[in-house]
């Protein structure tokens, strides 16, 4: 009996455990090491600040095989869920916790035939070497703050944190906060020092798009967002398998689409209205289109806007003069006892040789990593290793666990993949292109698409689109991970019959010509 191949996951947080639990689904040995002292990632005591919201929406943050449906779920529910996932699927004792990864290294990157050599560091200084046949890096988009360094920085008598650093609202208490950044985190920040502190400043470059928790006048959960129907107005991906009656619909009415987002984000700014826009300094700066940055954001914030618990300031931090004085780029001077920067995150993999990291096409800019994977998985010409979790989406989990069986597959050596590098890399520059028009980014951030980066992998291991059994639901049900859950069956089968499993589907053309059919006889017997 063949010995079942080894897969280190380097971090335990949502996208390392679900892939752990399809790898296990396929017989392999696994492993994961994480650094902190318990699973979650971001979802963690360690990581999480103090009232940190999901801001998905009901049932569209969770896992194919375990339910839970629990809307803008706290961090400590999240972290119960995937705590809860972990036992049920006999992941958590597989984990190596308050073990930091130091090198992951092989002499030949590019021979598939020797293992990969691991070496290890817990907490208490004990060092291990390990053998692996294939690699996951799971350490996440979130798991590092950036926190720039501001000019005069050294006079601030005050402190200078990442939201991380925020565990209580007790920190904020009668102090004069700067919140530096306009997405989640720095509109999480603003709501919390708004109720707390004695002053707030939310300082930003750009205004970024505030999504309501309810739009059409009001009338709709957000969650609607999560369906098909809405998922069409947007331009098409490249390489998403769209049928030829949607590219030919875009390609030719492409005006069509362009008022329908239109009437989506002028519905979203008129239910925000005065108490948000009428100083004019949160409006968004560009299109919904062409997004930059998005945030459901908290209930309290418009409220604690309008009465001038936080007031917004457009620019930068110019310098800090003395021991509280902060000067913008416009000029104006702020008083502050604490600087929150809500100013992203860094992606670096300290256990990669620097020569490792430009083979895999892992490009150093700024102190950050750029990816040039092919599908967001895999560096091309290094077999053995894969990517998951660094597709930043509305769909993040749902992509992350669509990813998790394909890097499977590839690993099974049951996925068919382009048959030159060159093909591979056209596709990386296309993606880095699309990405890089669109929304005025170079990592790989699709924003509000979750459906076409999800359906690349179906599409590519030779699964239905279709994960219902009529257009209806297919199109205007809320996509759930549940439609998921078949996967690996899916795939099984694919895998012993060399065919794709039966899936009856109702479609709207059979819809049509039922009705047509239906008329017809009505016409000939009346």
């Amino acid at each position: 009996m063949s010995r079942s191949k080894t897969v280190a996951i380097i971090g335990a947080g949502a996208c390392g455990l679900v892939c752990a639990k399809v790898l296990l689904d396929d017989g392999f040995n696994v492993s994961l090491f994480d650094r902190q002292e318990e699973l979650g990632g971001i979802w963690s005591s360690k990581l999480a600040y103090v009232d940190l919201h999901s801001q998905q929406p009901g049932g569209t943050l969770e896992f194919s095989d375990l339910y839970d449906g629990v809307e803008f779920a706290s961090w400590q529910h999240i972290h119960e869920y995937l705590q809860k996932y972990a036992d049920l699927f006999h992941i958590t004792e597989r984990i190596q916790f308050q073990t930091r990864v130091i090198s992951v290294f092989k002499d030949d990157l590019k021979n598939d035939n020797i293992p990969w050599i691991i070496q290890t560091e817990t907490i208490h200084g004990k060092k291990e070497t390990h053998e692996f046949d294939f690699v996951i890096v799971a350490s996440g988009l979130y798991s590092e703050p950036y926190i720039p360094i501001y000019r005069g920085q050294s006079h601030f008598a005050g402190s200078i944190v990442s939201p991380f650093d925020i565990k209580s609202h007790k920190q904020l208490v009668n102090k004069r906060i700067i919140i530096v950044g306009g997405g989640k985190c720095a509109t999480d920040m603003a709501t919390l020092a708004g109720r707390y502190a004695r002053s707030c400043y939310l300082v930003f470059r750009k205004a970024h798009w505030m999504i309501p928790r309810r739009i059409m006048n009001g009338l709709l959960p957000v969650r609607i967002l999560c369906t098909r129907a809405l998922s069409i107005p947007f331009i098409p991906i490249p390489g998403a398998p769209y049928g030829s009656l949607f590219r030919f619909l875009h390609k030719q009415f492409p005006k069509i689409f362009t008022t329908m987002i239109d009437i989506l984000s002028n519905d979203m700014m008129s239910i925000h209205g005065p108490n948000l826009f009428n100083d004019k300094i949160f409006i968004p700066q560009y299109s919904f289109q062409n997004i930059e940055n998005i945030s459901i954001i908290p209930n309290d914030f418009i409220r604690l806007k309008h009465e001038g618990y936080i007031i917004g300031k457009f620019g930068t931090i110019d310098e800090i003069i003395d021991e509280t004085t902060i000067r913008l780029n416009s000029g104006e001077k702020l008083q502050a006892d604490m600087i929150i920067s809500a100013t992203g995150y860094i992606r670096r993999f300290h256990f990669f040789s620097e020569e490792h990291t430009q083979m895999m096409g892992l490009k150093t800019l700024n102190e950050d990593i750029t990816f040039n994977l092919y599908r967001r998985v895999i560096p091309i010409g290094i077999p053995n290793i894969a990517f998951i979790g660094f597709t930043g989406s509305l769909g993040l989990w749902m992509i992350a666990e669509v990813a998790s069986h394909w890097i499977s597959n590839y690993f099974l050596k049951r996925l068919k993949l382009p048959d030159s590098e060159e093909k591979m890399y056209e596709e990386i520059e296309t993606h880095h292109t699309f990405v890089k028009k669109i929304f005025n980014r170079s990592e790989y951030d699709y924003r509000y698409y979750w459906s076409a980066p999800l359906e690349i992998y179906l599409n590519d291991m030779g699964l239905t689109l279709h994960r219902t059994s009529n257009w209806i639901s297919e199109y205007f049900g809320i996509y759930r991970p549940e439609r998921l859950k078949d996967l690996h069956d899916e795939r099984k089968i694919i895998a012993e019959t060399g065919h794709k499993p039966r899936h009856f589907y109702f479609s709207f053309k059979l819809n049509v010509i039922l009705i047509v059919i239906l008329i017809f006889i009505y016409l000939i017997c009346f």
